[in-house]
C-alpha cells in the first residue's frame, strides 16, 4: 500500500471528531518543527519559519513565512474543513424505556440517517473537566463500541424497502445498555430520572476517563462508526468522514512537503462547514482574516500592505465532489460529472455555491499543468443546486481569488464514503504544485 494512502486511513481512524483531527494535525506540525502561536501574545515571525494557531480546539491555521514581504508577494492558501455530518449526543438527558438505556441524539449537518442503523457505534469528543479551581478540556474516545441504533424488524414494517423516513427524536436514540436495577422507575423526558443530576451516559464516560462524573462541566460528544477504514479491491478507499478529512490530510501532506517560497503559504482547517461555518473558528468568522492581517503586521505595515497582500494572493478550497453513480445516472449532467480514478474535480456553479469563476479557474489549470495532472470538471444538473463549501465564504471575506476542487466521491454524507486512492495522490501532487 502506498504510504500516503496508509497515512490517510490511519488519520481517519484516529480522528473520530474535529477535535481529534486538529490534535492529530498539530502533532504532524510539531514533528516538522512548526511553532505554536498564541493569539494573546505579540508575534515575532521569521522568513521561512513555520507556525500554527489553533482556535476552539477544532480549527487550525498553519503557515510558512515567505522569503519576501507578503505585501509584495501575497499568500498561497489551501483550506479544508475538519467536521463531517454526524449524530451528536445530548449527554445530560436520560432516556429509559422498559429497561433499555438510550442516547438522546440530534443531527449535526445533513447525515444520511439510514446508514447509522444496526452497526457498532463509538462515542468520542471533547470533555471539560473541573480539576481543583481550573477547568481543562480532555479528548475522549470510547474504548469499545458504545451504542447501536436498531432497526425495526421487516415483519413489523413490510414497506421499509420502499423508502422510510426515520424520526430522529423518536426512532433514532441509540441503545447503549440495560438499566442496572430492574426495579428502577421507568421514565421518559420530563420524568424523575430525566431530572437526575448525573446521567448514566456521563457516569460511564467518567468511569473510563477516571474522573468523578460530577466534575464533568460540559461535553461535545458524537457517535462514530467503530469500523476501520478499508481498501475495497485495490483502488477504492471506503471510510467514514472522507468528507472532508481526505481534504484535510491532502492539504497537510502538501504543506509539509513544500519548501519556503517568496509568498507565504497557509494550510487552513476550519470547523462547522457542515452547519454554515458561523463559529469562532469557522470560515464565516474573522479567524482567517485576523491571521493574515497579523502576518503582515508582524513584518511591517505601511497602511496598505495588508490589502496589497490580499490582492496578490490565491486560494484553493478542498472539499469532496459528487462522482458519477452508475445506479443513478439520471441525477447527473454526464458532460460535467467526474468519475472515480480519473483525477481531481474542479467544481463550479452559476450561483456561486462554489468559488470557481472565469479568473480563478486559471489557478487550477496552472497547478495541474505544473504537476502534469489531468483534472475533471463538476457542475450539478441545471435543475439541481449543489451544496456550498468554504470557498465562496473565503473569497467573499478576503477578496482572494479562489477555486474549489475536490476528491470525486460516492455516497457523500453517508456514514461511510468511497473515493479512489489515485485521486487522493493526485490531490496531494496538485496542492504541492500550487504551493510551489
Amino acid at each position: 500500500m502506498d504510504q500516503k494512502i496508509k497515512r490517510l486511513m490511519e488519520f481517519i481512524d484516529a480522528s473520530p471528531t474535529p477535535y481529534h483531527a486538529v490534535d492529530n494535525l498539530i502533532g504532524m506540525l510539531d514533528a516538522i518543527g512548526a511553532q505554536r502561536l498564541d493569539e494573546r501574545q505579540v508575534w515575532q515571525l521569521e522568513p521561512g519559519a513555520m507556525y500554527y494557531v489553533s482556535r476552539s480546539g477544532n480549527s487550525l491555521i498553519a503557515f510558512r513565512m515567505g522569503l519576501r514581504f507578503s505585501g509584495d508577494t501575497g499568500f498561497l492558501l489551501a483550506g479544508a474543513h475538519t467536521d463531517s455530518p454526524s449524530l451528536k449526543l445530548r449527554p445530560e438527558k436520560q432516556l429509559k424505556s422498559k429497561g433499555y438505556l438510550r442516547l438522546a441524539l440530534e443531527s449535526y449537518g445533513s447525515p444520511i440517517l439510514s446508514g447509522w442503523l444496526d452497526r457498532p457505534l463509538g462515542v468520542a469528543g471533547n470533555v471539560a473537566v473541573r480539576e481543583g479551581s481550573d477547568i481543562h478540556s480532555r479528548l475522549f474516545v470510547s474504548d469499545k463500541p458504545f451504542a447501536v441504533i436498531p432497526n425495526l424488524a421487516i415483519h413489523l414494517n413490510r414497506e421499509i424497502n420502499k423508502g422510510f423516513e426515520y424520526n430522529l427524536h423518536q426512532q433514532m436514540p441509540a441503545v447503549f445498555g440495560l438499566a442496572r436495577a430492574e426495579n428502577q422507575e421507568e421514565s421518559q423526558a420530563g420524568g424523575s430520572h430525566a431530572e437526575r443530576e448525573i446521567s448514566e451516559i456521563l457516569e460511564r464516560i467518567g468511569e473510563q476517563m477516571a474522573v468523578d462524573p460530577a466534575n464533568i462541566v460540559s461535553a461535545d460528544l458524537r457517535l462514530f462508526d467503530y469500523g476501520p477504514s478499508q481498501i475495497i479491491g485495490e483502488e477504492l478507499i471506503n471510510a467514514p468522514r472522507l468528507d472532508d478529512l481526505a481534504g484535510c490530510l491532502a492539504v497537510m501532506e502538501a504543506f509539509s512537503a513544500s519548501e519556503a517560497q517568496e509568498a507565504t503559504q497557509l494550510a487552513c482547517f476550519f470547523d462547522a462547514e457542515e452547519i454554515g461555518s458561523m463559529t469562532p473558528g469557522g470560515a464565516q468568522s474573522a479567524y482567517l482574516r485576523d491571521i493574515l492581517a497579523r502576518i503582515v503586521l508582524a513584518s511591517r505595515n505601511s497602511g496598505q500592505d495588508f490589502y496589497r497582500a490580499l490582492a496578490n494572493s490565491a486560494c484553493i478550497s478542498v472539499d469532496a465532489s459528487q462522482a458519477w453513480h452508475p445506479g443513478y445516472p439520471e441525477k447527473f449532467d454526464e458532460f460535467y460529472t467526474p468519475v472515480l480514478g480519473k483525477g481531481i474535480a474542479v467544481k463550479s456553479n452559476a450561483n456561486m455555491n462554489y468559488a470557481t469563476d472565469f479568473t480563478s479557474l486559471q489557478i487550477a489549470e496552472t497547478a495541474a499543468a505544473k504537476a502534469h495532472l489531468q483534472i475533471q470538471r463538476y457542475m450539478a444538473r441545471a435543475d439541481i443546486q449543489p451544496g456550498k463549501t468554504i470557498g465562496p465564504i473565503t473569497a467573499s471575506r478576503t477578496g482572494i481569488s479562489t477555486v474549489d476542487v475536490g476528491h470525486p466521491m460516492l455516497a457523500m454524507h453517508a456514514i461511510r464514503e468511497t473515493i479512489a486512492a489515485s485521486d487522493h495522490l493526485d490531490m496531494i501532487a496538485f496542492l504541492r504544485a500550487f504551493y510551489s
